[in-house]
């Protein structure tokens, strides 16, 4: 998963950024509630074959290494 993966994720979810998604940004920056996160969290465990731990302070970078199997340091 890479950026424009995760956006394409958000718009199916109906969530509208007010600013471009960084790696080092927590998902809450971007504007989501805790109802958002549960949504987001759903598609993107669909998408991953597993399940995330998803919260407001993990961050996009976070959440696309879990995804894609990548160790973040």
């Amino acid at each position: 998963m890479n950026i424009c993966d995760f956006k394409n994720v958000l718009a199916k979810n109906n969530i509208i950024l007010d600013t471009e998604p960084e790696e080092s940004m927590t998902v809450s920056q971007l504007g989501l509630d805790s109802f958002d996160v549960m949504m987001l969290a759903y598609d993107l465990e669909e998408a991953a074959g597993k399940p995330l731990q998803l919260t407001l302070d993990s961050t996009v970078g976070e959440v696309m290494a879990k995804i894609n199997d990548v160790q973040r340091v």
